[in-house]
């Protein structure tokens, strides 16, 4: 989803107007009118610098160009030089916003035939520099078929805020499908096959791409955006991916302790069967640069799930686990598609004392809302990570001694908790609580020679 970003101008377009069309009028030395008709693409150079035009409401200094626009043409503007985040605003010669602000893009769609102004300016009020405008006539496609390693050019309007395509699939694979935007929050969306997918945000952009293993068949493509209204251009594309090298799909089945494989999530959870031969703390991550990865773990005792433990967009799962059959599944939080990778760990436990050394695990059952009580030993100065991980409760974590009174809450990921300190030499109280007081139930405790930060 797009961040809220303040414009660089008033929100009213009739106070954005008088902001940029106060000099519009007669100013001296603005380029003559630009006249497209004939051209499919044309260059404009400019510069602001302190002696430009300012904007009243911001404090930032723009320069116009006059364009003569036909109604029904679809001119791209893209802008590049040294003036950082350059913000493209168009007016028709009354002064009334037609299009913007946007920064680094702009699509042109006169809805009748004029003069227009095309005003760039600096984000803020120290926005100087050189700057070269890219005009470019396009032909949109917004419907239709979709082929592969084709780009399509569409347009978003406010009577048509979705645009469907068809894809035909000859040959099965796995296909990737981006959709990209200077000027929109995008979402695409893909059906068909048993398939139903979507996706918002790819990475840490408001594009959106899928990946999914297709077979022959037909699929419909929407393309669409979470803005209201949804106004502006985008980019879409289909290819057949490669996997990299050395990796194969596993997409079900036995996962094994110490084992890493890699799937390809999509609208169907991957399940997967793994065997835990003792009691132990048990770890399952699933990792990916491309979706919002989600997790379940099932089993004797134990039904937990976990969206972000893994920090980022990945998932973490943490609990302790008795002898047993359990049963992972792996999809992704917003419906998307993508690649991931799988992996688990054990560490069996050392006990059930209420006394810790470092490298030890130990488990323990709370009971009350007091909490329980594990005198800490450390025998050598250092770095220590403590931690307090639990399935049952959201747990909370406190350590005494030496000077220090320190709490944790979910510093290990989803609600456990890690204390992370430099300790002297000597013993410390550790206090496993539960952060509301109000629930009970069994718990790790773990004490880690560390890194410090």
């Amino acid at each position: 989803m797009r961040s809220s970003t303040a414009s660089i101008f008033p929100s009213s377009r009739s106070v954005l107007a008088v902001a940029l069309a106060i000099g519009l009028t007669g100013c001296a030395g603005l380029p003559s009118a630009t006249d497209l008709a004939g051209q499919n693409a044309t260059r404009l150079q400019g510069e602001i610098t302190s002696s430009s035009p300012l904007n009243i409401n911001d404090g930032s200094h723009y320069q116009v160009f006059d364009l003569t626009l036909q109604q029904g043409d679809l001119v791209r503007v893209r802008v590049t030089g040294a003036l950082e985040d350059a913000v493209l605003t168009l007016l028709d010669e009354r002064g009334q916003l037609v299009n913007g602000p946007r920064q680094g893009g702009l699509h042109l769609a006169p809805e009748t035939s004029g003069r227009y102004r095309l005003g760039v300016s600096g984000s803020a009020d120290n926005g100087y520099g050189p700057f070269a405008l890219e005009l470019e006539k396009i032909t949109p496609q917004n419907s239709g078929a979709l082929l592969l390693d084709e780009s399509v050019y569409g347009l978003l309007s406010r009577g048509q805020d979705a645009n469907h395509y068809q894809l035909s699939v000859s040959e099965a694979g796995l296909y990737q499908i981006s959709m990209g935007s200077d000027e929109l929050d995008t979402v695409l969306k893909l059906s068909g096959g048993g398939l139903d997918l979507e996706n918002d945000d790819y990475g840490q952009s408001t594009d959106s791409q899928l990946v999914a293993q297709l077979q022959p068949g037909t699929y419909q493509v929407t393309a669409t955006a979470l803005d209201q209204p949804a106004e502006g251009t985008y980019d879409l594309q289909v290819s057949q991916r490669s996997l990299p090298q050395g990796v194969e799909l596993t997409n079900g089945g036995e996962l094994s302790i110490g084992q890493s494989i890699s799937g390809l999530a999509d609208s169907s959870p991957r399940q997967y069967q793994l065997t835990v031969p003792e009691r132990a703390l048990l770890r399952v991550r699933m990792n990916s640069s491309e979706i919002d990865s989600y997790l379940t773990l099932q089993g004797p005792g134990v039904n937990v799930e976990d969206d972000d433990g893994g920090g980022d967009l990945d998932a973490q799962i943490t609990a302790l686990v008795q002898p047993g059959t359990y049963r992972v599944a792996a999809t992704t939080a917003d419906g998307g598609a993508g690649l991931f990778e799988l992996t688990s760990s054990l560490q069996p436990i050392s006990g059930d004392g209420n006394r810790i050394r470092p490298g030890e695990l130990i488990a323990g059952r709370l009971t009350s809302e007091q909490g329980t009580q594990t005198t800490l030993v450390i025998s050598e100065p250092g770095f220590y990570h403590v931690d307090l991980i639990s399935a049952d409760f959201d747990a909370l974590l406190r350590l005494q001694g030496g000077g220090l009174d320190l709490e944790d809450d979910d510093g290990a990921g989803g609600t456990n908790s890690r204390i992370g300190r430099y300790l002297d030499a000597g013993n410390y109280q550790l206090t496993s609580k539960d952060y509301d007081d109000s629930s009970t139930g069994t718990y790790v405790l773990s004490v880690e020679l560390a890194d410090e930060g």
